[in-house]
């Protein structure tokens, strides 16, 4: 225990620091690392319920470990961090349930929007979190902490409550064989925004294209991807979750406290509520701009402007040299901060949408959560070396660690142009068409297809309609009879 201004209070040591914000991206790396099975057997609307119960566990664990005396003890503290290690698990299975989820149950000409939704909520539940922390700082009880950590809770309780009413997503329950639920459950997701919608029609091209995938690849497997077009499909996925930290965002969530405070700022409260509210100001335009421009150039743009920002923000500050920052020098520094924090907020959405997308079918589980440990254990790297190179007391790098996350950016860029296609407009079964047949980079952009679903082009429908011929009978006997048992979805 410190004394501040006449107020006692809490100081951790560095390795405290250190486990307290890795455990998280490791908790995160073990729920991805169960979340393929759990995924693939629940299906995702049960496997989000079960992580619910996951996160609720976490949480009470937290809270009980703070209401054994009201002085940290080393146990209490070792409580914590088993409890947030339950929640992270449960973090990194909403990663990779959630994504898959909305990439499924979206249509290709807004499932930009739709993954979006993953981190306008996430947002919103941080904003929440860091206004607790604000408003409960000065109370001298238990509730300055139980409260902030209590709030951890209402999440999971909503989801737990509502999944009675989620429907499952469409393309599981096919790929299962489940054609009558398939069914079901298109018509409750896009038969009240279309009258013309037909859920049977929509569930027999899905099983066209799994048949289709089926013929053309071998049984679906983890050793699928280090070969072929899933080794293309997984690098791409991993390759963006791990820039993705490396550009800062694992070090601004963990310590961004300390590279404020050496930058001269003295009162970080007000500046991280304001810097979450400009970050949730830009992340809504993920809702529109991957759908209207691209996701390439989104990704291109944005890395380079953060990384110019953190740049110019670890150039200020060796100005500065061992001297405090002088007032302009603060002033351009936080500007710089809040430049890159809107930057990153439109770049952010993008890296969900591009990793969902680059899952193939058969594999979609398995790549997702091979880019979400590799992308964590990234971001486990960070937090527990940061403060080494970052402290006073240890490699005293201070905020010219910028240099560090600022370079990576300019990596991003160009990986994103060199590997990362233009996958806007795409149905998931068309993109399974081009990855297959080993389509370049850059000619993504320049493919048009016939069928809002299914990989056809025009030649192949006048070839069809002059054949008279159709795809998969027994799917669509299978799919007759679902649609009279239904009465006619």
């Amino acid at each position: 225990m410190d004394v501040v201004d006449g107020v006692e209070s809490c100081k951790f040591s560095t390795r405290q620091l250190s486990a307290g914000s890795s455990v998280q991206s490791a908790g995160i790396m073990v729920g991805s690392l169960i979340a393929s099975p759990i995924n693939n057997r629940l299906g995702r609307k049960w496997s989000l319920f079960l992580t619910a119960i996951i996160s609720l566990i976490g949480v009470i664990i937290q809270m009980t470990s703070a209401l054994s005396v009201p002085i940290a003890t080393r146990d209490q503290f070792t409580q914590f961090v088993v409890g947030k290690s339950i929640t992270s698990i449960s973090m990194g299975l909403v990663a990779n349930i959630v994504p898959i989820y909305l990439s499924e149950t979206s249509p290709a000409s807004a499932r930009g929007f739709g993954i979006s939704m993953y981190q306008n909520v996430q947002i919103i539940g941080v904003i929440a979190a860091s206004g607790a922390v604000y408003a409960t700082a000065n109370r001298r009880n238990v509730s300055a902490y139980l409260i902030p950590i209590g709030l951890q809770a209402i999440a999971p309780s909503l989801m737990i409550l509502s999944t009675p009413w989620i429907p499952e997503s469409p393309r599981w329950l096919v790929w299962k064989g489940r054609m009558r639920k398939g069914a079901k459950a298109a018509s409750k997701l896009f038969g009240s925004s279309d009258p013309n919608f037909d859920p049977v029609e929509y569930c027999q091209k899905l099983l066209v294209a799994f048949e289709e995938d089926r013929l053309n690849a071998k049984q679906a497997g983890w050793a699928d991807l280090l070969s072929g077009p899933d080794l293309r499909r997984a690098l791409i996925a991993i390759g963006v979750q791990c820039l993705q930290q490396a550009q800062g965002s694992s070090y601004m969530n963990n310590y961004i406290v300390p590279f404020l405070q050496d930058t001269g700022v003295k009162n970080v409260f007000p500046v991280i509520m304001g810097l979450n509210c400009l970050y949730y100001v830009s992340l809504l335009s993920g809702h529109f701009l991957p759908d209207m421009v691209g996701r390439r150039i989104v990704l291109m743009a944005t890395s380079a402007f953060c990384g110019t920002c953190l740049l110019s923000v670890a150039s200020i500050t060796t100005a500065a040299g061992g001297s405090p920052p002088t007032s302009s020098m603060q002033r351009a520094s936080i500007a710089l901060i809040f430049l890159w924090n809107f930057g990153f907020g439109v770049q952010s959405p993008l890296i969900w949408i591009t990793t969902a997308e680059a899952a193939p079918t058969r594999n979609r589980e398995r790549v997702l959560a091979s880019a979400t440990f590799f992308g964590f254990g990234i971001s486990l790297l960070i937090a527990s070396v940061s403060p080494f190179i970052q402290d006073e007391d240890a490699g005293n790098l201070g905020s010219k660690i910028g240099f560090l996350w600022g370079t990576f950016s300019l990596v991003n860029l160009v990986w994103v142009y060199l590997v990362v296609p233009e996958m806007k407009g795409l149905s998931l079964e068309q993109l399974d068409y081009l990855y297959a047949n080993n389509t370049p980079t850059r000619q993504f952009k320049g493919f048009k297809f016939t069928d809002d679903i299914l990989a056809r082009f025009e030649r192949e429908q006048e070839a069809k309609e002059d054949t008279g011929g159709s795809e998969t009978p027994n799917s669509l006997d299978e799919i007759t009879v679902a649609k009279k048992d239904m009465g006619g979805v």
